[in-house]
């Protein structure tokens, strides 16, 4: 077999085989053969036909799957002959047909890798901003553990419905006139001044005493994730049933005993502090790593193949709708998800790319030591045996923890050349205008006028 390539683009190239008629004779005669041992045809024992009956029975078929074998052969040695790395299926320009005598030629577009002949990591930079906790987000944070705590009682006399109590309602729904079952609930508890409570519906049940009815009506957006409610006016029959208030603990040192292994107040507050400060440094570091991808696409602007972008949008909106049904969310995703979802679907596979590119040019590579002290690791946080998480991992999960410990490698070695600068990262400057566009807009603009 022949073979050339023609680069289209640097992600796609054209590739034309020829397969000379010996190699196709030869293969003919061996289906034939092969097919002549066992065929049942019609006058003949299983097997003894003749080689000429063989073909007038079978000739369309074995043309056919000797074509499909050599068209996939052929690709195979070119891909390998040529060093291409393919992305995707090839795609033939039309299907190649047999010809008595004839070398078999046929033309497939294939999307390959993009070459990198080095990545470059001179002029990689990243902001890291100081962590700071608020003493406000300590004090919502011990407000949320006084609320976790509180004691639960029927209040004592009876009073209307005010923020922070719990009432369990009965309600119907209907949309312009027409019922809604599926949207209605019986024996609800909600909270109010719950923040996924929505605004009309709290102030309709502030007020409310158990046996009390009323009618709310409730504005739902153009966007809302419910098609029967998108731009659409509902309107909750509701009826309260039952009532009940919070009792918030003092806030002192009984309560931090309450609340887990402190003596005080205040080693429960310094406690709640060092985790909301670890959080805030997760945060920080996973802003830099952000940046350092960022910074080292734009110093490498590489093509990517569509069809590597369009997995990788299917793959995100796989990611969404799990997201969605972990969380109990119906629906479709939202305007804003789809918004930008090629250009971020392209920055990954870039990313991947440059990073993987990146790990082969410094000799970066996972090794049995780095698997084992990570199996330590998760043995550790688990409390399994060692041996147990190694068998927890195969195949599939083992492979996605090799990429995620290549990956930390990379990034650790971009993190150690880059330059990170303490503080926020400034503001994107405002895109200068040349003399060229400046000329081109005045010129635009005259002849509006």
């Amino acid at each position: 077999m022949q073979s050339e390539i023609r680069e289209i683009s640097p992600v796609l190239f054209e590739v034309t085989v020829e397969v000379p008629w010996e190699r196709i004779q030869k293969d003919l005669n061996d289906t034939y053969r092969e097919i002549g041992k066992t065929a049942r045809i019609r006058g003949f024992r299983p097997g003894k036909a003749p080689k000429n009956v063989v073909k007038q029975v079978y000739g369309r078929q074995v043309k056919a799957q000797v074509t499909g074998t050599l068209v996939e052969q052929g690709l195979m040695q070119a891909v390998q002959e040529h060093e291409l790395h393919i992305v995707a299926q090839p795609e033939m320009e039309q299907a190649p047909q047999l010809q008595q005598g004839q070398p078999l030629t046929f033309k497939a577009k294939v999307e390959v890798r993009p070459k990198i002949d080095k990545v470059l990591t001179e002029g990689i930079e990243a902001w890291q901003r100081p962590i700071d906790v608020p003493r406000e987000d300590v004090d919502a944070e011990v407000e949320r553990l006084r609320h976790q705590h509180a004691e639960i009682q029927v209040p004592e006399p009876m009073h209307p419905a005010q923020e922070g109590d719990l009432i369990t309602i009965d309600y119907e729904v209907s949309v312009d006139g027409e019922a809604k079952q599926q949207l209605g609930a019986k024996g609800r508890q909600v909270e109010i001044g719950d923040a996924q409570l929505l605004p009309a519906l709290k102030d309709g049940l502030l007020g409310m005493q158990p046996g009390d009815e009323k009618t709310i009506e409730v504005a739902f957006e153009e966007d809302h994730p419910n098609p029967d409610l998108q731009g659409k006016t509902a309107v909750f029959a509701v009826t309260a049933t039952d009532l009940h208030e919070k009792l918030l603990p003092e806030l002192d040192d009984e309560f931090a005993k309450d609340c887990g292994d402190y003596e005080t107040l205040l080693e429960l507050r310094l406690k709640i502090r060092e985790g909301l400060e670890q959080g805030e440094k997760r945060r920080a570091e996973a802003e830099v790593k952000d940046q350092l991808v960022t910074s080292l696409i734009e110093h490498n602007d590489i093509p990517v193949p569509p069809s590597m972008v369009q997995q990788q949008q299917q793959m995100m909106m796989y990611e969404m709708a799990q997201l969605m049904q972990m969380t109990g969310q119906a629906g479709a995703p939202g305007e804003d998800f789809f918004k930008g979802l090629e250009d971020r679907a392209q920055r990954r596979v870039q990313a991947g790319i440059l990073l993987g590119s990146l790990a082969r040019q410094e000799g970066i590579e996972v090794t049995d030591a780095d698997l084992n002290a990570k199996f330590q690791e998760i043995a550790d946080q688990t409390g399994k045996h060692v041996a147990k998480v190694k068998a927890d991992y195969q195949e599939a999960q083992r492979d996605a923890l090799e990429s995620q410990l290549l990956e930390e490698k990379v990034m650790a070695l971009l993190t150690e050349r880059a330059n990170i600068r303490e503080g926020e990262p400034p503001a994107p400057a405002e895109p200068v205008e040349t003399s060229e566009e400046a000329s081109q807009n005045e010129a635009d603009e005259g002849e509006e006028s």
